[in-house]
């Protein structure tokens, strides 16, 4: 059969572009638009929401460089693997920058190998003969670097989320000065929801970036998943089904894909289908989805049992109180993001030493949860602290679905509260 398709090239996260990609007029062409401008691009959104294939179907892979962020780093890290990425190999000089850290030399890599960008072979010997020296905490040495082997690629810094915030805080402030003093273009990509977040930690980026919301599905962008699903394998899923996955996947694509990947397997449909076959009758749609979310039970307990211990015991145990409140409190709330002073109030119904959870010691715990659940080695994160906004946020939208057809009881005996709160699911 000519265009023959198997079901885990469409349904099945992968590193590749899924073949029923659906490009969205609000993000895709908007991305379009924002890159044509020449200004910085922030991609935000859930886990899992098509935000790293919104730059792979829109981009060349020899139009970037993709760099992804880690906890641990500071701006210096940033720009040592940007230089990296771009072609310079770099060794630490005996120089010392006023703050008493080193300099460092750069030079361009020889040898024929392309790299980052296409250099000629006499110019990076005439770099190599300068021996470019530099402070990589300050921006515009790293500019002048780049402009050098004039490199022009997008600059892409992948899971920003997972700086810390003084990192982030840094970068956005040079970012302004890589819109001013040069023609480079960052895209951004990160796990949190609000358009604002890199303009609140530099105001003067206003008008320097533009924010892609890339979480937002409608009825219309999945109906044309479905669509497309079917035409690559030749398969018409009930109608029943799809209206009522759009009605209890809460949005998240990642589930919808899940979702249709099983009702195809249950039916032994592993490839496009010789003659077309209509998929999903009969189907539980409300026990299908427990079924695709209990194979997310072993990440979410792991999660709730390691985060509630936090970093070390401590009189308060403000970390196993933090998930009381997100185990307790209306989806609802938590999906539009919970005020700091809703969670402290609901601790403080339960704790017993309720006197003292002040507003002070719980941001300072929520101001550590990214980290705390990093250090876990909880990817993609479960959830996040806006501390501009003063909200926590929840960013993998499974886990609140999970959430649902577990009893209450249950979790709370994962992070040992069980004896605290009872109610029946």
């Amino acid at each position: 059969m000519d265009n023959l398709v198997l079901v885990d090239e469409v349904f099945r996260t992968s590193r590749d572009l899924p073949k029923n990609y659906i490009s969205r007029k609000h993000v895709d062409d908007l991305f379009i638009d924002s890159l044509a401008k020449e200004t910085h691009v922030v991609i935000h959104g859930s886990s899992k929401q098509g935000k790293t294939s919104l730059r792979k179907k829109n981009l060349l892979e020899d139009d970037y460089i993709c760099i992804t962020c880690s906890n641990t780093w500071d701006i210096s890290d940033i720009n040592e693997s940007i230089l990296k990425k771009a072609g310079y190999q770099i060794v630490v000089s005996e120089s010392k920058t006023i703050k008493g850290k080193s300099k460092v030399s750069l030079s361009v890599g020889l040898g024929g190998k392309k790299i980052g960008t296409d250099i000629s072979m006499e110019l990076a010997k005439q770099i190599n003969k300068q021996h470019l020296e530099l402070n990589l905490s300050n921006t515009n040495d790293v500019i002048s670097a780049l402009k050098e082997i004039k490199f022009t690629k997008y600059i892409v810094l992948e899971d920003f989320h997972y700086l810390k915030t003084e990192s982030q805080v840094d970068f956005s402030i040079s970012l302004k000065a890589y819109h001013e003093e040069s023609r480079l273009c960052f895209i951004i990509v990160g796990v949190w929801l609000e358009d604002d977040r890199l303009t609140t930690f530099n105001g003067d980026l206003a008008g320097r970036i533009v924010s892609i919301n890339a979480d937002e599905w409608l009825d219309e962008n999945i109906d044309e998943l479905f669509s497309v699903s079917e035409a690559l394998l030749n398969i018409s899923f009930l109608e029943e089904f799809k209206v009522s996955v759009k009605a209890n996947c809460n949005g998240s694509i990642f589930l919808v894909q899940q979702l249709c990947m099983k009702v195809c397997e249950e039916q032994g449909i592993t490839r496009t289908q010789e003659e077309q076959t209509e998929v999903a009758k009969d189907i539980d749609i409300e026990k299908e989805i427990k079924s695709v979310l209990d194979m997310h039970t072993g990440r979410f307990t792991k999660f709730l049992m390691d985060f509630s211990a936090g970093f070390q015991a401590t009189d308060l145990d403000l970390y196993k109180w933090i998930l009381f409140g997100l185990i307790i409190i209306d989806d609802n709330l938590l999906i539009e993001g919970l005020p700091i002073q809703a969670l402290r109030r609901t601790i403080v119904t339960k704790h017993p030493k309720r006197s003292e959870i002040s507003l002070k010691r719980l941001t300072g715990a929520l101001n550590k949860s990214v980290t705390l659940q990093l250090d876990n080695k909880t990817k993609p994160i479960v959830f996040e602290f806006d501390p501009n906004r003063t909200r926590i946020k929840i960013v993998d939208k499974s886990f609140l679905l999970w959430k649902k057809f577990q009893p209450k009881s249950e979790l709370l005996e994962y992070i040992d509260l069980d004896g605290v709160f009872s109610t029946k699911n």
